[in-house]
C-alpha cells in the first residue's frame, strides 16, 4: 500500500504512519498492527511511503491508517478492499442411494479440506427430487453476476416459490427472499419499452420469446403477493396479445406463439378458438417440446381437458425426438434439459399426464448428473420441477442425526458447520430414495487452461498499436511499472456460430480500466489501428473486470453494412485481430440452428495503478446457454513497481 503524505503547514518533525486491519463490527471494533513508518518532513515536503500487507482470507479485508504529529495532528482513514479467490465456483457432486430402512448417509468435513473455508458451502438432498440438487441449484443461480432480463428472471422465478418449499421441509421462511423477487419485479420492469416488451439488456431489441417469460414470471410474483405495477404489466399482457393478433401462420417453429398463449390463459386473457386450433391444425409445427407443452398447459387452464392431454403426449414424445439436438443452438435460450423440467413442471400444476412424470423426472434428473455446467434456464426450470415433485411426495421418512424428519431434506451447510461432527442422514422408510451431496466452494490454486467449444487468447498492445510481451496474460509471470498503460485485446473463436456469449476478462488487483467512456461498446474510440466488424450486445466496465456479451445468431450482433464474413482490420503488425462475424439466416424456430464458425475481438484500456505482486486472473468465455461450451485462459502474476514519487 502506497502512502503520500504532503506536509503542507505543520511544523518540520517526524510524522507517523499507523497501519492497522480492522476486525469485528462498531461495538467490538479491534485493531491488528501491520505496520509503522515515521518519515521526516519538512514544511512543503512531501514523502511516499509504502507497507506491504499480505491478506489472510478471501472476503472484504478493512483497514485503517492514522497519521499523527506535533499540535495534536491526527489525521484518519478507513479502506476496504475485497480479495477474490483465484479460482472460484469449483463443484463436486456425490449420488448415492439409501436403501430401504436403515441406508445412511454421513457429510464430513473430509469433502472440503482443500477449499477455503468462506467460500465454500455443502449442499445436501435427500428424497425423490434430490438428484435434481435443489441447494446447489440456488447456489449456481444466486452466484451468476450478470444482470440481463432472462437472467434476472431466472434467479428470481425460484425465489418466487421457494418459501412454499422450505415449508415442506421444515426450513424457517426466510424474510429476506420477497424483497428478493420485489427488487427483480422492479429491475426487468427497467427493460421493457414502450409497446410493453421486454429486452435482454435493456429497452430496445425486444424479444417476444423473453417478453413471454419475463410476463409469466411478473404473473407468478402477483399470484404469490408481490407488487407488480398494474399499467407495465397489462402493458406486457397487450404486446402479447397483439403479437398473437398479427402473427402470420409458420411451418416451424412457434416457440414465442406457444409462450404468449400459456401467459394468457394463465391470465385468463388466451383466444380459446385461436389455441384450439393451434392444438388441432398445428401442433406438429411447434418446434420443441416445452412450446407443445405450454398449448396443452393453456389448454388445460381454460378448461379443455381432452385436447390438453392429447397437447401434453406430443410433448412427451418430441422429448425423444430433440434429444438428438440437445448441444444445438436454440433462439429460445433452452434445451431438452430445460424442457423436460419445465414439462414436469406444468405437468403437475395443471393436473395433466400424472402416470408420465415420475418417468420424466427420473430421464431429466439422469441427464442433469451428465452435465458439469448448466444454464440459467435449466437452472430456474428444474427448481420449479423440483417444488412440483416435492408438492406430491407421500411417505418418505428420514431421520436426521437421529431425529425423525418427514418429506425429504434440503440442507444447506458450511465448513464450519461440519468441524465439530458430521451429519448423517437416515433412511427409515419402506423404499429407497436417492442423496446427493454436491460441494460448490473457491481454492487458492488457480485451474488450468481449458478449451471446451470455444478457444481464447489474450495479448497486450501499447496505444498505439505495437505488441507487448506481457507473459502474465497467458499463465506466465510479468514485471511493469506503476503507470504503464496497454490496450488488452481479447479474442475468441468457434468451431460453431449462434448462440449468447458472455466473455469476462478479470484484472489483476494492479490494474484498472481507464476512462470507460473512451469505450464505445467493446471496441476502443479514437485508436484507428483497432477496428471491428461486430459490436457486443452489452459491455460492463468493473473494477475487477470487463464484460461482453454477443447475441451472435441476431443481426444486431453486426455492424450496420457488414454482410459478409470478411473481417476489418486483422492480423498484421502493428495491430490487433478484428472481430469475424458470419451473416446467419433468419429462420422462425427455435430448432437446431447450425452457422458457420465465429471469432470475436473485444479490447480495453488498462492503467497499471498499485504496486504489489498479484494474481492475473483468467479469462473466460462461455456460451450462457449451451454452458458446456467454454473456454479459460491460464491464470498467471503480475509484478507492479513503485513509480518514485518526487518531491
Amino acid at each position: 500500500l502506497g502512502f503520500d503524505v504532503h506536509n503542507i503547514e505543520g511544523p518540520p518533525a517526524a510524522y507517523k504512519i499507523a497501519l492497522a486491519e480492522k476486525q469485528g463490527d462498531a461495538t467490538s471494533e479491534r485493531l491488528t498492527a501491520i505496520g509503522e513508518k515515521s518519515p521526516e518532513l519538512k514544511t512543503g515536503e512531501r514523502k511516499s511511503e509504502r507497507m506491504t500487507f499480505k491478506p489472510k482470507d478471501v472476503g472484504p479485508v478493512t483497514l485503517k491508517v492514522k497519521v499523527t504529529g506535533p499540535n495534536d495532528i491526527a489525521i484518519k482513514r478507513e479502506m476496504t478492499f475485497d480479495v477474490l479467490p483465484p479460482a472460484g465456483d469449483i463443484k463436486r457432486t456425490t449420488i448415492s442411494s439409501l436403501k430401504e430402512k436403515g441406508g445412511k448417509l454421513t457429510v464430513s468435513s473430509d469433502l472440503v479440506t482443500d477449499l477455503i473455508p468462506s467460500r465454500t458451502r455443502i449442499n445436501l438432498s435427500v428424497g425423490p427430487a434430490a438428484r435434481l440438487d435443489v441447494p446447489t441449484l440456488l447456489t449456481q443461480l444466486d452466484r451468476y453476476p450478470y444482470g440481463c432480463a432472462e437472467q434476472t428472471v431466472s434467479r428470481a422465478l425460484p425465489l418466487v416459490y421457494a418459501n412454499a418449499v422450505a415449508a415442506q421441509v421444515g426450513i424457517a421462511e426466510d424474510k429476506a427472499l420477497k424483497a428478493r423477487v420485489q427488487s427483480a419485479v422492479n429491475r426487468v420492469f427497467e427493460m421493457q419499452d414502450s409497446s410493453g416488451a421486454f429486452g435482454v439488456w435493456g429497452p430496445s431489441d425486444a424479444d417476444l420469446w423473453l417478453t413471454a417469460y419475463v410476463t409469466d414470471f411478473l404473473t407468478r410474483a402477483k399470484e404469490t403477493g408481490s407488487n407488480v405495477p398494474r399499467e407495465g404489466f397489462n402493458r406486457a399482457l397487450d404486446r402479447l396479445q397483439n403479437f398473437l393478433s398479427y402473427a402470420e401462420d409458420f411451418e416451424k417453429g412457434g416457440e414465442d406463439r406457444a409462450y404468449a398463449i400459456y401467459v394468457l390463459a394463465r391470465n385468463s386473457r388466451a383466444p380459446i378458438g385461436e389455441l384450439r386450433y393451434y392444438a388441432d391444425t398445428r401442433l406438429e409445427r411447434f418446434s420443441t417440446p416445452l412450446a407443445k407443452a405450454q398449448i396443452g398447459a393453456a389448454l388445460a387452464m381454460m378448461g379443455d381437458k381432452e385436447r390438453a392431454e392429447r397437447a401434453f403426449a406430443a410433448a412427451m414424445m418430441a422429448m425423444t425426438d430433440t434429444a438428438q439436438t440437445n448441444g444445438d443452438y436454440r433462439s429460445d435460450y433452452g434445451s431438452t434439459l430445460r424442457d423436460g423440467a419445465a414439462l414436469v413442471t406444468l405437468a403437475a400444476e395443471n393436473g395433466i399426464a400424472k402416470a408420465d412424470t415420475p418417468k420424466l423426472a427420473s430421464v431429466i434428473a439422469k441427464a442433469y448428473e451428465t452435465r458439469s455446467y448448466t444454464s440459467t434456464q435449466e437452472q430456474a426450470w428444474m427448481l420449479l420441477a423440483a417444488k412440483a415433485l416435492n408438492d406430491e411426495v407421500k411417505g418418505t421418512t428420514l431421520s436426521v442425526d437421529g431425529k425423525p424428519v418427514a418429506g425429504p431434506v434440503l440442507r444447506g451447510l458450511t465448513p464450519a458447520q461440519l468441524k465439530n461432527g458430521a451429519l448423517t442422514v437416515t433412511n427409515t422408510g419402506d423404499a429407497a430414495v436417492d442423496a446427493v451431496v454436491s460441494v460448490i466452494g473457491a481454492a487458492l490454486t488457480p485451474e488450468p487452461a481449458v478449451s471446451k467449444g470455444f478457444k481464447i487468447d489474450r495479448q497486450a498492445y501499447t496505444l498505439d498499436g505495437k505488441k507487448v510481451d506481457l507473459k502474465s496474460l497467458a499463465g506466465g509471470k510479468s514485471d511493469t511499472k506503476q503507470n504503464d498503460r496497454f490496450v488488452l485485446v481479447v479474442k475468441i473463436s468457434s468451431d460453431e456460430a449462434g448462440g449468447r456469449v458472455m466473455i469476462v476478462d478479470r484484472l489483476p488487483a494492479g490494474f484498472e480500466i481507464e476512462n470507460p467512456r473512451l469505450v464505445e461498446s467493446g471496441s476502443i474510440a479514437g485508436i484507428d489501428w483497432l477496428k471491428s466488424s461486430a459490436q457486443p450486445e452489452h459491455t460492463e466496465f468493473r473494477d475487477d473486470r470487463f464484460v461482453a456479451a454477443y447475441n451472435f445468431s441476431s443481426a444486431s450482433a453486426r455492424s450496420e453494412g457488414d454482410t459478409s464474413s470478411e473481417t476489418s482490420g486483422g492480423d498484421a503488425e502493428g495491430g490487433a485481430p478484428a472481430i469475424e462475424t458470419p451473416a446467419v439466416p433468419a429462420v422462425d424456430s427455435a430448432a437446431a440452428i447450425k452457422p458457420p464458425a465465429l471469432t470475436a475481438t473485444v479490447a480495453y484500456i488498462v492503467r497499471a495503478v498499485t504496486p504489489g505482486t498479484f494474481v492475473h486472473p483468467a479469462a473466460t468465455v462461455e456460451d450462457m446457454y449451451r454452458p458446456e461450451r467454454y473456454a479459460r485462459t491460464a491464470a498467471g502474476t503480475l509484478t507492479v513497481g513503485a513509480e518514485e514519487v518526487r518531491p
